[in-house]
């Protein structure tokens, strides 16, 4: 009885209340599925309206029906786990099995989703409320993250949540408040949970597997860092703490990881652990025609620069078989071309409407503009404040960095060599926001140093 007293928890049903009425009765985009009637069937029938009848949430219902189904998946739907990991699919999978085949999947999904984002924001106002004077300023201020039509829908509201992405992004944010919680309390369980959220965010996305090994590459440099060097505004149990945190995150978040590493090994690509196979998509598609692409509905890979190897160099259209040599040897000798091809509708990706998802096929509005420029905004100023003085004698600030490092290095990657995608924008936007307001806090902080 005493958990449901504990403020924490009573904030943290405030914001369910609050995050449930955004995913039931606030629809941002128009035609989204009808969350208290559609079944996973209807999804993997294409029966839903608008852009959300098919592509990957159609792929994803089908996989989970054969998983709930069957208890595994049949070896002609195998291609699924080539492309995306089990994450989203064992979610849904498990739904239909509880609930049984006519359960209204959507309306289940946007309770969890709350659950886990109200979570997110209990575990920001734990963070602001440290630095803050007045604790109704720390406990309003998570929510501004929902006030942006483009988070509440592709986290919340139907045509977002069918994507699975909610989840991926609500355990990596859950990962990232609980490492810096572990390290300020000293909490060994913090630790682990944290590792345990990291795995799942990859469960759930594949670039977020690839994130975690950008997080351990850097997480590495900055263990050696913090023993070798002296930080003379941070106390040194604090920086002993999180040394020990981001050993135990990595580490637990690798070991998470191993059951599915083992399973491809075993049953797809014998002696090849790889998460998921899309990069193979990424080099055969590279040396595809623009027109080609086009006929089967390619023209978003086209826009996005999903063929840059035969656009740049048209002797290596068509040439499949030496396709990944092809797109290593054309990035690597034609860099300015490549990223002037690549790039040259960023800024379109960036302030596109939230009723685009792949390719940019309808145009922003005003307040679409307006939205994603402010976001900009906060990812630009967050930048600044990591680099001020003020911040940087707080503990939380090498957590800051860390995270702040390892996402640009892997979205610099990602960028580089995957096709554009305006959702691919989406996480960080919404990471940059969350950072915004945690560096805000620190920079008008009230102490020198978090602890003294």
């Amino acid at each position: 009885m005493r958990l449901f007293k504990h403020p924490f928890f009573l904030l943290g049903m405030v914001y369910f209340l609050i995050l449930m009425s955004i995913a039931l009765w606030v629809r941002d985009i128009p035609n989204q599925p009808d969350a208290w009637h559609i079944t996973l069937q209807q999804i993997a029938n294409g029966e839903t309206p608008g852009n959300t009848s098919s592509g990957d949430r159609a792929s994803f219902a089908a996989a989970a029906i054969d998983v709930a189904e069957h208890g595994r998946i049949r070896p002609e739907k195998e291609w699924v786990f080539n492309l995306w990991p089990p994450g989203f699919i064992f979610l849904e999978a498990l739904i239909m099995k509880i609930f049984g085949p006519g359960t209204p999947v959507i309306l289940i999904l946007q309770i969890l989703a709350a659950v886990l984002f109200s979570i997110v924001l209990a575990l920001l106002y734990d963070n602001l409320k440290i630095h803050m004077r007045r604790p109704v300023l720390a406990a309003v201020l998570p929510l501004l993250m929902f006030t942006f039509p483009m988070v509440r829908m592709f986290l919340l509201q139907p045509a977002g949540i069918t994507l699975g992405e909610s989840f991926s992004i609500g355990f990596f944010l859950v990962c990232m408040l609980l490492a810096i919680r572990s390290a300020r309390q000293r909490s060994l369980r913090d630790a682990v949970c944290a590792g345990i959220c990291l795995a799942l965010s990859a469960y759930f996305r594949s670039q977020f597997e690839f994130i975690l090994l950008v997080l351990t590459a850097w997480g590495v440099l900055l263990v050696i860092v913090i023993r070798i060097a002296r930080f003379s505004t941070i106390e040194p149990g604090f920086l002993k703490a999180t040394a020990k945190t981001i050993g135990v995150m990595l580490l637990v978040a690798h070991i998470t990881m191993v059951p599915w590493r083992i399973y491809r090994w075993t049953h797809f690509y014998e002696g090849n652990p790889r998460w998921v196979m899309t990069t193979d998509l990424y080099y055969g598609n590279s040396v595809m025609r623009s027109e080609d692409l086009r006929e089967i509905g390619g023209g978003w890979l086209v826009a996005g620069g999903g063929n840059l190897v035969c656009r740049i160099d048209p002797s290596a259209c068509g040439d499949t078989k030496n396709a990944k040599k092809l797109f290593f040897r054309i990035f690597f000798r034609h860099p300015i071309q490549w990223y002037s091809l690549k790039f040259s509708a960023i800024g379109e990706y960036w302030f596109s409407s939230p009723r685009n998802f792949g390719g940019v096929k309808i145009e922003p509005a005003r307040m679409d503009l307006a939205a994603n420029g402010l976001l900009l905004m906060t990812v630009v100023a967050g930048g600044v404040l990591l680099f001020t003085r003020r911040v940087r004698c707080h503990g939380p600030w090498i957590f800051l960095s860390w995270f702040t490092i390892s996402l640009f290095s892997a979205y610099g990657v990602i960028f580089s060599l995957a096709p554009l995608e305006v959702r691919y924008f989406y996480f960080p936007k919404i990471v940059g926001l969350l950072f915004f307001l945690m560096l805000l806090s620190l920079h008008f902080s009230q102490k020198r140093t978090l602890y003294q």
